[in-house]
């Protein structure tokens, strides 16, 4: 069982691309529930920053909901992207190493929530929002193909 605090470090090594780490999170079953545990704290910290910026009435059915979506998102694309990746492409692949990779890397998607932060705070243009979002998907799109790489 691991801590939150080890599931961190792994998450901080994944995104130096650590070939020892990668090949020990994919070759553990039971990485993808840690990779689950990152995804919920990055749609969580997407959450908290809106909450903190701004107001809804009904907002923690849109906090349950949209954790729940980003929860069910998360499943539905890796299992789109094994699906494209051992049918299309006749790659050998684990589902659960494709969603553990997916899970890593959607912990990237965290920093949306600075963007949020910064735009409350600096009243940045939409331009430079969209350039800032689309930023952190490439590099979510650069991690995921630099550990398959791996």
């Amino acid at each position: 069982m691991s801590t939150f605090r080890d599931v961190w470090k792994k998450f901080q090594a994944f995104l130096r691309f650590n070939p020892s780490l990668i090949q020990n999170i994919v070759n553990d079953r039971y990485e993808s529930g840690n990779a689950f545990l990152i995804v919920i704290t990055s749609l969580t910290s997407i959450y908290a920053s809106l909450f903190i910026t701004t107001r809804f009435s009904n907002f923690f059915d849109i906090v349950f909901y949209g954790i729940l979506d980003g929860a069910f998102a998360w499943i539905i694309s890796s299992l789109g992207m094994w699906f494209i990746l051992s049918r299309v492409f006749k790659e050998n692949l684990d589902i659960n190493s494709v969603s553990t990779m997916t899970g890593y890397a959607h912990g990237i998607v965290a920093g949306i929530s600075f963007v949020i932060l910064l735009q409350s705070y600096l009243n940045l243009s939409a331009r430079i929002i969209e350039i800032l979002i689309l930023s952190i998907f490439l590099w979510l799109f650069y991690t995921i193909s630099r550990s398959l790489e791996i």
